[in-house]
């Protein structure tokens, strides 16, 4: 009777250290064009940095028992969620290229970045028959989630911002003194990135800015006509190949860019 109570607890007390126990996940991530990608980031639900590749675009993490899903992130590629099915200890995984749709329907969009999710399947046989990957059998779920909602969601709030911009603009007269926020590129002391968009924002909130009068303004592109009248701590900065300084002149487009007015 003691031997058979002490052989179940010993089962019992086993099952409770294997299920504590971390499970190994050993992988590969590639680009659709069959590229390693290297220094990528593997994170779990909570954004949790788990590891990341190396410069073959190898990895190996540790992961809780329970951990059923893994987020690939890589800067230029399309995030990466993935679900994990039971005894999944080899994941590989093909990441699409984070492309550029210019002047088109968010469903166009869409219809085109299925046709290439379509064909991941493809890419991952030709990778095993190239020795990139080891498995052509997937062990994990993932989607196609489609951009359209958040597309939507983006234009209405650009079309809401362009009203606000639009009605601001009406409201200033030439003569009027404005605020133009701009990032920096520090190094090569130049103008790097027009601020869009911002609302309620201060001087804090930004690289930099620079202080002028409306010399001018053009309605149709809502184009700012700006005479410099102070640039701190900087006496000159490169915007656009022109070379900036207090009294010098620029056109800022406030179409879709901010301005931040004083009143």
């Amino acid at each position: 009777m003691k031997i058979t109570t002490i052989l179940i607890l010993a089962v019992l007390l086993s099952s409770l250290n294997l299920n504590g126990q971390n499970r190994i996940i050993f992988g590969r991530v590639i680009s659709e064009y069959l590229e390693p990608l290297p220094g990528l980031d593997i994170e779990n639900s909570d954004n949790v940095i788990l590891g990341k590749t190396d410069m073959d675009g190898f990895f190996k993490i540790s992961i809780p028992q329970e951990t059923d899903s893994l987020l690939f992130r890589y800067v230029g590629m399309e995030w990466t969620d993935i679900r994990l099915k039971k005894d999944c200890d080899t994941v590989e995984v093909v990441m699409m290229y984070d492309g550029t749709y210019d002047f088109m329907t968010s469903k166009k969009i869409d219809r085109l970045r299925k046709k290439r999710f379509d064909k991941l399947l493809t890419v991952h046989s030709e990778a095993v028959r190239n020795g990139l990957f080891k498995n052509n059998n997937i062990c994990y779920d993932r989607d196609f989630k489609a951009d359209k909602p958040d597309l939507d969601r983006i234009s209405r709030e650009l079309k809401e911002f362009g009203k606000i911009n639009k009605n601001d603009f009406k409201d200033l007269n030439i003569g009027d003194i404005v605020k133009i926020p701009f990032g920096l590129d520090t190094s090569k002391k130049r103008i790097s990135t027009n601020y869009s968009p911002c609302r309620n924002c201060t001087d804090e909130d930004y690289d930099y800015v620079i202080k002028g009068k409306i010399i001018n303004k053009h309605r149709r592109k809502l184009i700012l006509e700006i005479k410099i009248t102070e640039m701190q701590p900087y006496d000159s900065l490169e915007y656009r190949g022109k070379i900036l300084n207090v009294g010098s002149d620029f056109k800022y487009e406030m179409k879709y860019f901010e301005v931040i007015i004083d009143k």
